[in-house]
Formats: C-alpha cells, structure tokens, sequence
C-alpha cells in the first residue's frame, strides 16, 4: 500500500508538471469546478496517454469517499467520447473484484456500467462486465435481463448482457444461460449456447446435451467451477488470463467452502487434497491455509501434511517452492534439514535459493537447541555454513548473516571453527557501502553477543569495536543495532558512555528504548529524572511503559523518601494526563514505601507516605482506599492540630462512597466529645455535601440519619441543632420552589 500510494504521489507531480503548459489548451479540462489534486487526477484520468497511469490514478480514486472523486470517475464512466478513460476506470473497477468493500457508495456505479454494455462495442462492454464483478448476482441480474429483454435494444447490446452473465462464477449464472439458451431471440439464445459449450462441449447429440445441463446445473459451485476448469485444460488453451481468472475463481469458491467447515478434521482433509493437485495455485493456497492455521495457535496436524509440504521443495513450479521453503523455515519442528540442503545445492532460482538457505538456518538452530526431539547432522550444520560463507562474500551478506547467527548460537563446535565466521561478517561489513546491508549485518552481530548466544565472548571480542564506532553514524538505522550490540557487549561502560553522549534523548526511538532497557537493570537514582521526563513527554505507550518499570526497578534500592518523592511526582503525571500506565506503578510504588517504612520503624515517614496516600486515592475517586488511611491516619496518633481537617477528609470520603453509617459514627463521635460549630471542617464538608446535592435520595437520608442522632441526658449541642435546621430549611425551600411550579413548566 505504501508503495502504491508513493507511485500515486510521483504521478501526481509529474502530471502537475505538465498542467503548467497545457491546463487551459485541453479540451477535457474545461470544467473548472474541481481544484488542487482533484483537478491533477481528473486532467490524468482524461487526458494521460499511459494507460497504467490512468488505471492507478482511477484505482485511488475509487478508494476515496469524497464527492469531487465520485464526480470525476462517474464523468469518465459517462464520457463515450473517451474511450480510453472509459476503459481504465472500468479495469480498476474490476482489481476491486476481491475487495469490493473498499470503494466507498459502490452501487453508484452499476448504472454507468450497465449504460456501457447497452450502448457501447463488445471490446469496451467486456471491460464493463468485469467491472460489475464487484456486485452480487442479486445486485446485476434484473438490470442485465431489462437490456436482454428490450425489444428495441440492439443485437450487441443483447450479447454484451449475456457475457456479463457469462463471465460471473455465481452458481445461478448456469441456470440463467439454459433459460436464455430456449430464450425466442435467436442472438441471446445464440449467445448462451456459446457461454454454455464452456462448461459442457455439446457434442453432436443437442438433446443429450440439453440433458447434461439440466444435470449439471443442480451441481454444487464448487463442482461447477472445478468442471469448468477442468473444461477449459482440457482444450489445451494457452493458459491467458480468461483460465488464470477461472482459476482464481475456483479457489476462491474453494476458500469460501473452507471458511465454512467448522471442524479441524475435515480441514486438514481439504488442505491434503490441494496439496496433491497439479494446479500451482491450489497448491499454493493449501500452503497459505498451513500457514495461517499455524498462526491461529491451535494445534497443526502436522501429521497429516508435513511430507507434502517438504516434497514441495523439490517442485518444477518455483513459486511453489518459495513458499513451501518459507513455511518449513517457520515450522522448525518438522525435520526438512536433509531435503532443504539437497534442493538448495541444486537451486538455480535466486529467490528461492535464498529462501532454502534461511528456512534451513531456521531448522537447524531449532533441532540444536538443548531439549528438542529434533536431531540435525552435524555435518548439515558445517555444509550449510559452507554454503552460508560463499553468500556472504557473493550475493546476500545480510541473509548468510542471518543463517551464520542460527547456525552458531547453539553449542557443539570449537572456538576455532566459530571464529572464522564470526570474521567473514565483520569484513562483510567493513566492505560494504549499502546501509541497508550494514543495518542487517550490526543486527546479526548484537544478536551473537546476547545473552543466548553460546559464543557470545568471541562475537563481543569481534564486533565490539564495530559497535563502538557505529553508535555515532547519523543514520538511526545504523545506530540503532550498533547500541543494541555496544550493550550487550559491555553493559555498563556502554550506558555510561552513551548517556554521556546525550543518547537518553536521541530522535530514534528504539535508541531511546535500548539505554530505558539498560537503565531498567543496572540504573541507579541519578537515572530517575531523565526517566521520568519519558513518562511526562513521550507519545509512545510502550516507550512510556518501558520508562516506568525500569524506574520500579530502581526504586527498589533508593531510600524511602526518595520512594515517596517519586510517587507524588508520578501521581502528579497521572493526575494531569490520565494516564493510567503510570498510574498503576504509583500505586504499586506508594505500597512499597509505605511496605518498606513499615519494615524500617520510621513513624514520622510513614504517616508522610499514608497521608500522601490517602490524598491520591481521593484525587483518583478510590473513595474507600482513601477512606482506608484517612483512618490509619488517626489510628497513628497524628498531631492533634491535624486531626479535625483529617477526620473531615474522612467524612468527605464516606459521603463521596456512599457508606453513611460510617459518616453517621463519625459525627457521632464527634458530638460526645463537643458541639460541631458552623466553621469547623466537618461542618463545612457537610455543608459542601447537602448544597451539592439536594436532588440526591441519598443525601437526604443522610439527613436524616444526622437527625436521629441522640446526646446523653443533659448533652445540649446547639450549635449542631442549628446547623440541622439550617439543612432541614435547605431542603423544604427545595421542595417548596418545586411545587411552586406549574405542571406544564416542570
């Protein structure tokens, strides 16, 4: 798609070019309605003489919903005078076949289309019809038949109607030509008989051949297209592209009957009969179908196929034999090594030599891993190194770079027989001036210095320098695998160094994520701030995930203070962004250092980290956690200045989660000890609560329930008293403007 739409962006500047000499001297650009790239693609569509160009100009067209593009298309559809336009939009109709849902209002089309094949010569008509391939049989049938049965249409028209039946692999369409074959019209029942002899050769005995039909017609669609195919091969046609499309068809027909069957066994039976067929297509659907139960994660019946997929190696076709080596590559735990080597010392396809070269490097670093059932020759794996080496110097230094890294991350060879490969991809890389190629071979090398790599002290030994010069070339692609590797091989002298380089900021962001990685293991407090910036600054999820846990990591060897410094700050983030990947660490931090003051006996710290707790938990509308240690709060003999505004919050908290027993004790508790005065806190949360909410059941209960409160004998709370008659007033002045109100105004 990106290398559609670039194509797309280079013939727009091209036409833009030659608009500035001619935009008023075409006649086709009169109209001066359409603007900026509008009128760019309509001058293109009208007036380009390169067909392709006009096709893809159409094709992006189609893709676009807006009224200007419709306007264009629809106008060259129309435009009988333009031929070539007419045409170009009809083929890039048709490449929608398949994906008919990207063109945006698709059934504006049908009309136009259907206004070619009435009007229009069987070369341009043809076009047409393919294009209505978009459409449903349901969506065309009535349309198509209205032309057929017009008694004053012309004879072309009439056949240009039954080829667009003709060429559709509905299973109605075979039922739709035997009643047009006994139509009274001699040109259509003409032109179903010819559509018809594609399925079934009439032979020389017409009745029995009628019979066939009616036979053939009650066929599945699958059957029928297979027939039809097998109609068309047998003919021994040159394989154009009328067969490559009934091809296309049939396994599209046999997709759809895959889709639909539910159960694995009888899968796994229709991808072994593709298989077996002499069709390549087929052949290479059955592989896509492996493939993609493979990646399903359910369980592959390797079983069944796994020796028809490694015969495929070896097949004449040689995409054929691409996609099987690719597959094997993916199915390491299939044995192919033997038959992947044979194909491979006799390949002559470059693509698929390639292939065999990679899938095997994939196979052998999966059947020498410690574990697995799999056993590999140890002679496959040194010819295979052989074969590796001779690509490194000669055609593909980046994938024999891969191979070589399979083959020698495992175990089993002596340092001297290691080494002379691991040099063969340091002078590759001294050698070559493609940056895409030293992009691949610094990958291949950080690879073999990480921790799986069983030779990782001789690659480090190697490539370290390489590393070490590289982390500075001004291209990220470059850079990026060279930090990776100046890592791997030196942890902390790397980090060091790049951090003082300025690396920790640096416009790659997977850079960025190598040094979050490292300071996630061996970072220290000194790297929290410039962590923390990520969370505050980064617009990358993960990068800002990554951020986060390495400073957990950290957090669990700084001080508790420092602990709780950083969770106010985190909770500040949070707060202003709504982020909650920073928001679960907070909380999971704040726990920590509330876990770890705990274990150190700091009172005094312990109170800061549960009051600054408490506040966040507010702040985050966790009503009941905050509740949990305002209460600790006063559980741990807090100042007694503190504790009116503490208790307060703790009202605040019951009220705001709905726990009124709890907020009807508090006041209780409050009320034996003295009387509650209008500006005291509690009073003021109430007063906050009521005025906030004078619609609220909830809050009137409340009300309530602050009412029934009974003093001992001889108790008088005044101050209390007034303040309840003060919320009782509230709520009947409420009640009474309510009432006040017309019915018809409420």
């Amino acid at each position: 798609m990106r290398t559609e739409n670039l194509k797309f962006k280079i013939i727009s500047i091209c036409v833009l070019c030659v608009l500035c000499g001619c935009l008023y001297a075409e006649p086709n650009m009169a109209d001066t309605s359409f603007t900026g790239q509008s009128k760019i693609n309509r001058w293109t569509l009208l007036n380009s003489t390169e067909e392709q160009i006009r096709i893809d100009t159409a094709v992006e067209l189609l893709k676009d919903s807006s009224v200007e593009s419709r306007e264009i298309l629809l106008e060259s559809l129309l435009s009988q005078d333009n031929p070539a336009a007419q045409t170009s939009v009809c083929k890039a109709i048709a490449q929608f076949r398949n994906f008919a849902q990207l063109i945006p209002g698709r059934e504006n089309f049908i009309r136009p289309l259907m206004s070619i094949i009435e009007t229009q010569p069987a070369d341009a008509a043809r076009f047409a019809a393919q294009g209505l391939l978009i459409f449903t049989y349901r969506q065309v049938e009535d349309e198509l038949q209205k032309i057929i049965d017009d008694t004053g249409g012309s004879p072309v028209a009439k056949k240009n109607a039954v080829y667009a039946f003709r060429i559709r692999s509905d299973k109605e369409v075979v039922s739709k030509l035997i009643e047009l074959l006994d139509s009274k019209d001699s040109v259509v029942s003409s032109a179903a008989g010819e559509a018809l002899r594609e399925w079934i050769p009439p032979g020389n005995d017409l009745q029995a051949w009628r019979k066939s039909l009616r036979d053939f017609e009650n066929k599945s669609r699958t059957d029928i297209l297979r027939e039809r195919l097998w109609v068309l091969q047998n003919k021994n046609r040159q394989l154009g592209e009328e067969v490559v499309n009934w091809q296309k068809r049939y396994v599209q027909s046999l997709d759809n009957v895959y889709q639909a069957t539910t159960d694995d066994a009888v899968r796994a039976k229709v991808i072994t009969e593709s298989l077996a067929m002499d069709n390549s297509l087929i052949k290479l659907w059955a592989l896509e179908k492996i493939d993609m139960w493979r990646k399903s994660g359910k369980t592959l019946p390797l079983d069944v196929f796994q020796k028809q997929i490694i015969s495929l190696v070896s097949l004449s076709d040689s995409a054929v034999r691409l996609a099987a080596a690719e597959l094997l590559g993916m199915l390491t735990n299939v044995n192919s090594a033997d038959e992947l080597l044979a194909q491979l010392k006799v390949e002559t396809d470059p693509a698929v030599k390639t292939e065999l070269l990679v899938s095997l490097g994939h196979v052998c670093n999966f059947g020498l891993s410690p574990g697995t059932e799999i056993k590999i020759n140890s002679q496959i794996r040194l010819e295979t190194l052989q074969i590796a080496s001779v690509f490194l110097k000669e055609s593909n230094p980046a994938a024999a770079a891969e191979v070589i890294r399979n083959l020698l991350l495992q175990n089993g060879l002596e340092v001297s027989q290691v080494k002379p490969y691991f040099e063969l991809i340091a002078n590759a890389y001294r050698k070559t001036s493609d940056e895409q190629v030293k992009a691949h071979l610094l990958e291949e090398m950080s690879r073999l210095c990480g921790s799986d790599s069983f030779y990782k002290k001789t690659a480090s030994e190697l490539f370290g320098d390489i590393f070490k010069q590289a982390v500075d070339d001004p291209n990220s692609q470059i850079a990026a695998p060279a930090v990776a590797g100046y890592i791997r091989v030196n942890q902390a002298g790397a980090f060091a160094a790049l951090k003082e380089k300025g690396f920790v900021n640096n416009q790659s962001d997977r850079i960025r994520i190598e040094l979050i990685s490292a300071a996630g293991q061996i970072g220290t407090q000194d790297d929290l701030e410039w962590l923390g910036s990520i969370l505050s600054n980064s617009v990358s999820d993960d990068e800002r995930r990554q951020a986060a846990e390495a400073m957990m990591n950290i957090f669990q060897y700084c001080k508790t203070d420092v602990m709780l410094l950083w969770a106010e700050k985190m909770a500040g983030i949070a707060k202003t962004k709504n982020d909650e990947i920073v928001l679960s660490r907070v909380r999971a931090l704040f726990e920590a250092a509330e876990k770890k003051a705990d274990v150190e006996k700091n009172a005094s710290l312990l109170i800061s980290i549960r009051r600054a707790m408490a506040k966040h938990y507010g702040d985050s509308g966790l009503y009941v956690q905050a509740a949990k240690y305002y209460g600790l709060l006063l559980q741990s003999n807090a100042d007694p200045n503190e504790v009116p505004a503490i208790t307060a919050k703790l009202l605040d908290t019951q009220l705001r989660s709905g726990q009124t027993e709890s907020a009807k004790q508090i006041i209780t508790n409050m009320l034996l000890s003295s009387d509650i005065l209008p500006d005291a806190a509690a009073a003021k949360i109430l007063d906050g609560y009521f005025a906030s909410n004078l619609n609220s059941e909830t809050a009137k209960q409340i009300l309530q329930m602050l009412v029934s409160i009974q003093m001992p004998a001889g108790t008088e709370r005044p101050a209390w008293n007034q303040q309840i008659a003060k919320w009782q007033k509230l709520f009947a002045d409420k009640a009474a403007a309510e009432s006040s109100v017309p019915a018809g105004q409420k």
